[in-house]
This record gives structure tokens, C-alpha cells and sequence, in this order.
């Protein structure tokens, strides 16, 4: 019980943080755009308020079972590369003369010039009901303001500049394959990073063949497959770790049309009551993964685990005192890297150590040898013959726990956090209550 509330709690509070409190005034435009393009809302669905997420849907008269189609959207109601296809003012702007393989795009990254496209259009777009719809802002660490981005780890750094390097350079390619002269003035680089994550945080997956156009004005500008959409209203949808979805795009026996189906396989007690809110689910997502990607985490998520990297490996043998008198021979560290070992090295609360790390700490720390050949064996070899490395792993826990402390007290001294700093230093501190816990099931 204290768990549970406590967990409630905190849910709370991360709503109160971080939630863009949106009143429902939107809905009736909304529901009046889908209605056009042949939606019925059978389950009843509408946006509310609550306490544990902010907005999300519910349905005002229904109990949804294990089974039930949660919605069922017509494929026309989706913003799909068919639609950009099918825009011709759109495609007016480019030029095509310059689709080369220097200046390629993601889909994504079209995707999301699009819905700038469309917000810069305004009154005169055809999507303002759905536009009117978007979040104002988002959470991701991606927002957050330099001083703060100094305060986070290294993982959520890489992720951040990786994020940065591939808008700049949509946004660079966008502004060389178009015919627009004034484009940084109409379409400012801050505007895109927007779109680009309404994009990244809003989108469904699809076949993209499924929703192929005739026409393939794009094909030589894009980097990838178009396997995906935005699915107005859909998107309202909050995630949880409680519960799975199917999503599927399926012609309909009758219409013959191509509908896009949401339904519910499982949920807490099998049934959802009325007005009670309405998760789905986007996948097996790990904390970091959810916040860097859609700027939000989950208490006590039963999909986390705790991430290392070679590069907090080889910190954590340089700072340990106990360790210092150690020689690590540099054969261990090319032979990890070569072999790809330092990948999916991880920590889970209840299942313990993943197998890539067990390999690294015994190469490490009870390996003698470090010749390639040996290190083969031994690495590569029966899992038994691995000795255990409980004693190190909790050296490497609570040497990620004092850094997660630095981190978070860092945080903290910063007078004003922006509302992505505060969600960041909210996850930092779900990091550090699951490191204890994992030092706990460890030392079991």
C-alpha cells in the first residue's frame, strides 16, 4: 500500500511538472475533421485531465475489455507519405533538380517539415483542427537549456547530440532543396525542432507500402522507407507499462477501405470502466529510452534496466580506491571492443546482471590471462566456467549511485529548472531508487 501510493504520488507530481494542462476546446473540431473522413467514435472516446498524466483519453460510456478495438481510424485520416504525395502546393516548393544523394532527407525529417509547413499556413491549413491538437512544447532532455544539459549523464548527452546533429542537418538539406529564398525567416530552425518532435513523439508505425501513393515525386529525396504516420486524435493516447496494444492497418471486408485499428490484448483487471483512462502501449520502452525519445518516464517501469557503458567501466577502475593498486591490461579492453561485448551490459532490479556484462567484470576481474586466444575462450566458452562477480557489480552500483547523487544535486542548485530539466532530474532520481534497488537484489 505505502508502495503504491507512493508511486501514485510521484506520477502526480511528474504530471503537475511537466503536463501542458490543454482544455478540451479542440475536440469538437477535431471530432468534426475525422467525422469528414468517414471516423465513427464507437467506443466513445474523449480527451480528460488527469492527475497522473495530464491529458489522455477515456471513454465517456463504455467498458473496454481485453479484445476491444480501442479505435478504428480510416487510413485517409492519417498524415502519411500518401498525403505529401498528394499535396501538390507542397511539392512546389521543392526543387527537384537538387534531390541528390548529398542533400537526402529522412522521412522523418520530411514529415516533420510538413507539419511546419502546415502551421506556418495557418487558417488556410486543412489540418488546423488536427494542429490545434499539439503539445505547445515537450520534455525531452533535447530542450533543455545548456547549463542544465552539463548537470545530465553522458548516455543522455550522446542521445541529445545525436538528436541536434540530424535536425541540423535535415533542416540544412530541407533549406538547399527548396525554392524558398526567405525559408530560415518562414521556417526558423527553432519552429522545426518542434515539428521534428511532433513528429518523433506522435507518430504510429505503418507499411509504408500499404499506404504507397501512385505518385513518387519524393522517392529520390528520402533516405529510407516510409513506415510511418501521424494518427490524429490516436496520438492522444498516453503509454503504460501495464498494458499491451496490437496496432494493425487492415482493409476493411466491406468498404474494401484501409483502416488503421488499435486494440487492447492486455490490461490491469482486464476491463477499463468508464471515464477510467485508456493506456496503450509503444513498446517494451526502458526509462531512457521513453525519456530521451517522448520527454517523460515511468515509475518503477517493468521494462527498465540500468545501462553501462565501457566508457563508465573504464571511470569506475580509475576512481575506485580498492581498485587503484590493479593493473588492467589494455588487451582486455581491445579484445571487449573488437568483440562487441561492451554492448548490452546491464543491471535488472529482479533478474541481476545481463550475460555481456557477467563476461566483462570476470575478463576483468578474474581473468588472469590476457591474450586474445585465452580471452576467447574463457569469453565465449560455458557459462559456468564463469566466476562470480556479484561483489564487483555492487562496487559498480553504488560508483553510478555517488555519480547519479553529483548529478542530481547539480540539478538542484540550479535556481529555475525548465520544465525538461525537471523531468530530467525527476528520472535521475528514479535512477537512483532503482540502483539501491538493484544493490539490494544483488547482495540476495
Amino acid at each position: 500500500m505505502g508502495r503504491t501510493y507512493r508511486y501514485r504520488k510521484q506520477r502526480q507530481k511528474l504530471a503537475s511538472e511537466h503536463e501542458q494542462v490543454k482544455d478540451e476546446r479542440f475536440l469538437p473540431d477535431l471530432y468534426k475533421y475525422l467525422s469528414s473522413l468517414g471516423w465513427r467514435n464507437k467506443s466513445q472516446l474523449t480527451a480528460r485531465n488527469f492527475a497522473a498524466t495530464g491529458r489522455g483519453l477515456c471513454s465517456k460510456s463504455l467498458t473496454l475489455e481485453i479484445g476491444s478495438e480501442l479505435i478504428n481510424l480510416p487510413s485517409d485520416a492519417l498524415l502519411s507519405i500518401k498525403t505529401l504525395e498528394n499535396d501538390e502546393d507542397f511539392k512546389e516548393l521543392f526543387d527537384e533538380s537538387k534531390f541528390d544523394k548529398d542533400h537526402k532527407i529522412s522521412f522523418q525529417a520530411l514529415m516533420a517539415f510538413y507539419i511546419l509547413y502546415q502551421k506556418v499556413l495557418g487558417d488556410n491549413s486543412k489540418f488546423l483542427a488536427y494542429l490545434k491538437s499539439l503539445p505547445s512544447f515537450f520534455t525531452t532532455p533535447y530542450f533543455c537549456p545548456i547549463a542544465e544539459l552539463q548537470c545530465l549523464p553522458e548516455n543522455i548527452l550522446e542521445k541529445t547530440v545525436e538528436q541536434n546533429r540530424l535536425i541540423k542537418l535535415a533542416y540544412n538539406n530541407l533549406k538547399t532543396v527548396l525554392k524558398i529564398t526567405d525559408f530560415e525567416a518562414k521556417y526558423p530552425l527553432q519552429q522545426f525542432r518542434w515539428s521534428y518532435f511532433v513528429v518523433n513523439t506522435r507518430s504510429v508505425y505503418v507499411f509504408g507500402k500499404q499506404l504507397k501513393s501512385e505518385k513518387s515525386f519524393f522517392q529520390t529525396l528520402i533516405t529510407e522507407d516510409c513506415n510511418l504516420a501521424l494518427a490524429p486524435f490516436l496520438d492522444l493516447f498516453n503509454h503504460s507499462d501495464q498494458v499491451t496494444t496490437q496496432a494493425d492497418l487492415i482493409r476493411n471486408s466491406k468498404t474494401k477501405e484501409l483502416e488503421f485499428i488499435l486494440t487492447l490484448e492486455n490490461c490491469e483487471n482486464s476491463k477499463i470502466p468508464p471515464l477510467q483512462q485508456i493506456f496503450i502501449s509503444y513498446g517494451p520502452l526502458t526509462n531512457l529510452k521513453l525519456l530521451s525519445e517522448y520527454g517523460f518516464f515511468l515509475p518503477s517501469n517493468r521494462h527498465d534496466y540500468f545501462e553501462f557503458s565501457l566508457n563508465d567501466i573504464e571511470n569506475f577502475l580509475h576512481t575506485e580506491k580498492l581498485l587503484k593498486s590493479r593493473v588492467f591490461h589494455k588487451n582486455k579492453f581491445k579484445f571487449i571492443r573488437e568483440h562487441n561485448l561492451c554492448d548490452q551490459m546491464f543491471v535488472h532490479c529482479v533478474e541481476g546482471i545481463s550475460h555481456n556484462l557477467h563476461v566483462v567484470l570476470h575478463l576483468l576481474f578474474k581473468e588472469e590471462s590476457y591474450f586474445p586466444n585465452i580471452l576467447n575462450q574463457v569469453a565465449f566458452g560455458s557459462v559456468e566456467n564463469l566466476q562470480n562477480v556479484n561483489e564487483d557489480v555492487k562496487l559498480l552500483l553504488k560508483f553510478k549511485l555517488n555519480e547519479y547523487e553529483i548529478f542530481i544535486k547539480s540539478l538542484e542548485s540550479i535556481k529555475t529548472l525548465s520544465k525538461s530539466g525537471t523531468v530530467a532530474k525527476s528520472y535521475l532520481q528514479e535512477c537512483h531508487k532503482y540502483l539501491n534497488d538493484c544493490i539490494v537484489t544483488i547482495a540476495c
